[in-house]
């Protein structure tokens, strides 16, 4: 989502929401109420319930700005504080910080430990113009793991880097680019994957007509092979402007892995197909979104536009997609789902464009919690478009997460 520090255009069904207002004000104070008596800070602040009431939204939109306290055991659990860790922009301007990757081994310019964070905005805050990667190190200290050019050959379009970032084992750093030139979507090019070294230099590209605006990525490392997920959002986008088009999709690209050289692409499946996306002006393109792959090999997908996340069973050996998958959850606490990721416990996390809530949900689909990480009531709902990207952190207790109004990365915790 674009960082913004004013007031976003007014969005939902445009019914006004007076007839609702004695129903919110009641909610509003029940909010209040249980906040005294408890420590939970999960629920929506008397000011972000304000403007719920002030303002009009969707019915989706009011039911996901209620609260539901993270359950005991749940992984939100207990979690109430918010810190600021790092400012995310370099020296070059950039802003919009999308993916987080922590780091597991230390290698070449990057540390176990440390934790990268690539940028999609330009200065000027131009979206798909973003270039860096910047590396915020355990004591709060930041450098600038890479910079690229605006245009790269072999990347149709130039660089403009998403969520889709990992880090293999064996260092290397795969990373999407789904570029503009204007930062508007007219403008998009196909984009591809940057393959950098463990220094931060380019080292390859990977492109073909199976990746198309590529905006997230989930990585399962082989040791000598790999498989990569990534989801396309740009299929038949550009044409349709801000027309919804059922043709995102997720392919599985199956890598070869080498400390000596690049990662290559040794074959590639599409595993989940007709997913809903389209050009957004505020958030550039709306689309299948972040991506965890559980244990049991069944993919989790974020889908955006559907507000619900998707289930792909066997994920890592079907040779046919699943179309859309299955539902796993859908509203609630859900509001347009981004980045996803899976907690200890095996448990979901997933975060909210709409609100800038983190949901998390079962392997049941049962949504247990949720947390109100960014609460900038500036924005129209409040939180809305600052929150992106999710991590664990290093040491398994926290929630890494990107706040696209401030451009920091900032740490959830008890």
């Amino acid at each position: 989502m674009v960082s913004r520090m004013g007031v976003r255009a007014v969005r939902g069904s445009g019914l006004r929401v007076l007839p609702a207002l004695a129903v919110l004000v009641v909610w509003v104070l029940g909010v209040a109420a249980c906040n005294s008596s408890s420590d939970n800070s999960s629920a929506v602040g008397p000011s972000q319930a304000d403007a719920y009431v002030a303002r009009q939204f969707s019915q989706a939109d009011r039911d996901a700005a209620t609260s539901l306290t993270p359950a005991p055991g749940s992984f939100l659990a207990g979690k109430t504080q918010v810190a600021e860790l790092a400012s995310t922009t370099p020296g070059n301007g950039d802003v919009n910080p999308y993916a987080i990757w922590v780091v597991q081994r230390t290698m070449g310019a990057a540390s176990a430990g440390d934790v990268l964070v690539d940028n999609f905005n330009n200065k000027s805050n131009n979206q798909g113009t973003g270039t860096t990667i910047v590396d915020v190190h355990p004591n709060g200290t930041v450098s600038v793991f890479a910079q690229l050019p605006q245009t790269v050959a072999g990347c149709p379009g130039g660089v403009g880097m998403t969520t889709a970032m990992v880090q293999l084992n064996t260092g290397w750093v795969i990373v999407g680019s789904t570029p503009s030139t204007d930062g508007k979507i007219a403008t998009a090019g196909q984009g591809c994957l940057l393959v950098l070294s463990p220094q931060g230099k380019l080292a390859s590209t990977i492109t073909g007509p199976y990746l198309n605006g590529p905006w997230d990525a989930a990585l399962d490392d082989h040791g000598t092979s790999a498989t990569l997920f990534v989801t396309n959002t740009l299929n038949g986008v550009v044409a349709a402007g801000t027309n919804e088009v059922d043709q995102g999709n997720v392919v599985r690209l199956s890598l070869s892995e080498s400390p000596s050289k690049p990662p290559a692409v040794l074959a590639v499946t599409e595993v989940a197909s007709g997913l809903p996306e389209r050009g957004d002006a505020a958030a550039f393109v709306k689309g299948p979104t972040g991506l965890a792959l559980s244990s049991s090999g069944t993919l989790y997908v974020a889908d955006n536009v559907g507000n619900r996340i998707a289930a792909i069973p066997d994920a890592e050996t079907r040779s046919s997609s699943a179309g859309t998958g299955t539902t796993l959850s859908a509203g609630g606490q859900l509001a347009n789902p981004l980045g996803l990721v899976l907690a200890p416990n095996g448990n979901l996390l997933a975060a909210n464009a709409t609100n800038g809530k983190i949901v998390e949900i079962t392997p049941a689909g049962q949504q247990v919690g949720e947390y109100y990480a960014i609460q900038d009531v500036g924005q129209d709902p409040p939180g809305n478009g600052d929150l992106f990207g999710l991590a664990i952190s290093a040491d398994g207790k926290g929630v890494l997460l990107v706040k696209d109004d401030l451009n920091t990365l900032a740490l959830l915790h008890s």
